[in-house]
């Protein structure tokens, strides 16, 4: 049970390898979610992006959309954590 965060396109692969069903994938910049979301359509765990904006859009192909007390949450709530640039 890992919280992956992933930064950049550099690393995405190598984490993509790494996910399990019971891991959460949190994109924190939109801009993977642009260039990647082919990668992310049959992945086998959650997938969120964090989203400071206020526009409040509803999240693409069952991406689900958090704030920074939401990711806060996560982060408490899972025993490991990666971070991937």
């Amino acid at each position: 049970m890992v919280l992956h965060l992933l930064y950049g396109q550099q690393q995405l692969q190598d984490c993509l390898n790494l996910l399990s069903a019971h891991d959460t994938l949190l994109l924190m910049d939109a801009s993977v979610l642009e260039c990647a979301s082919e990668s992310l359509s049959n992945l086998p765990c959650k997938v969120m992006l964090l989203d400071e904006s206020d526009s409040h859009r509803a999240g693409n192909d069952g991406i689900s959309l958090i704030d920074t007390t939401g990711w806060l949450e996560l982060v408490s709530h899972y025993p490991h954590s990666m971070s991937w640039a």
